[in-house]
């Protein structure tokens, strides 16, 4: 089998515009019941060209404000419009007068068991850009249980 890395690399920097960092501010209550903001940064992907975001929802749960940078280091304003526990998702929403660069979305049925696939994020927002892993696909339609019950045919 012949190896393109240029071609994995193209594909990479193209998928990069769709990858954010998402930084939040949460109020919490310390031990004198006085409202103390507590920073939170993550990563997301844009899921639609008219601002829908993909990202965990420990990421943006309980965020009285969140804040997302894009590639060209642009600021939006977030806000969540819905999330799962029990898929640990939620998908936020920003506002731009302009289309933004989304995902293109795979077939996870296409997958087979040692292909190589690759995670690109933006957690910490770090001057470069998003940082990216290879890893394998170890198993896929396996199921299972986790605190908020059965977890079905993950990748």
């Amino acid at each position: 089998m012949v190896y393109d890395e240029s071609a994995v690399l193209d594909i990479i920097e193209q998928a990069s515009k769709s990858v954010v960092n998402i930084s939040t501010v949460n109020l919490v209550h310390n031990v004198f019941y006085q409202a103390v903001p507590v920073s939170g940064m993550g990563s997301g992907t844009i899921i639609d060209k008219k601002g829908l975001i993909l990202t965990n929802n420990h990421v943006v749960g309980g965020a009285q404000k969140i804040d997302v940078t894009l590639w060209n280091n642009q600021v939006l304003e977030g806000v969540i419009v819905g999330s799962c526990v029990i898929h640990y998702i939620a998908v936020i929403e920003v506002q731009d007068g302009e289309e933004l660069e989304a995902a293109e979305p795979g077939d996870s049925d296409k997958l087979r068991v040692g292909q190589q696939v690759y995670a690109i994020g933006n957690p910490f927002g770090l001057v470069g850009g998003p940082s990216v892993t290879r890893g394998i696909v170890s198993a896929i339609n396996r199921t299972i249980e986790s605190e908020q019950g059965l977890i079905e045919n993950l990748v």
